[in-house]
């Protein structure tokens, strides 16, 4: 695992100058000396199956979505020889690809996490915000109130998410591979637990 630098997001697009480590990512090399990304904590749009480490390689994420990994440099660095692996998106094959995040292929150990844990508990980017995000795997669909056409797209390249649920400060939002759009919204703390529970079945007593 090591650290990764995350860019802050402004009305959901990731702007500006990538921030301190603040999140993680595994990094797995397989017999063949192949090496993947794996990243199951970023929320909706992290990437749905693990990305190749090769720069530029580019898959299909929810959606028109695609994803891909970056050989190349933060703009602030000094030190061009540095490089870094940067994760970049688009949404769709006539949109510009821009930067989520950037991470090198230093081992981080305990030690390192705890530092980062310790900081982003009360110095986070996103310090005051609930999210909760859940993936929709094809057959799943059941209580969701689907559009003509929503979730019947069956596998595509074995992966079978088709859509996501996400639960952001005061509403639900649901991405079906398409727009997103508010579903429920609430505003007292009995309403957001309740919401936990009907959406994402988390009950907190």
């Amino acid at each position: 695992m090591t650290g990764v630098r995350n860019r802050e997001r402004i009305n959901g697009i990731p702007q500006g100058e990538f921030k301190g480590w603040s999140h993680i990512v595994n990094i797995v090399q397989l017999p063949s000396g192949e090496k993947y990304h794996l990243d199951a904590a970023f929320g909706g749009d992290g990437p749905m199956r693990p990305l190749q480490l090769v720069s530029g390689y580019t898959i299909q994420n929810l959606g028109t979505q695609e994803v891909r990994l970056i050989y190349g440099n933060m703009p602030k660095q000094s030190r061009p020889e540095q490089k870094l692996w940067i994760y970049q998106y688009r949404n769709g094959p006539t949109y510009e690809w821009n930067s989520f995040y950037s991470f090198g292929e230093l081992e981080f150990f305990q030690d390192d996490f705890e530092v980062i844990n310790r900081f982003t508990s009360w110095d986070t980017l996103h310090k005051g915000n609930t999210w909760v995000v859940k993936f929709i795997r094809y057959g799943e669909t059941e209580g969701l109130p689907l559009l003509d056409g929503e979730g019947t797209e069956g596998l595509t390249e074995g992966i079978s998410i088709v859509g996501k649920i996400m639960f952001v400060n005061n509403v639900v939002k649901l991405n079906m591979g398409g727009k997103t759009r508010v579903i429920d919204s609430f505003q007292s703390e009995d309403e957001k637990l309740c919401a936990l529970k009907k959406w994402f079945s988390i009950t907190i007593e």
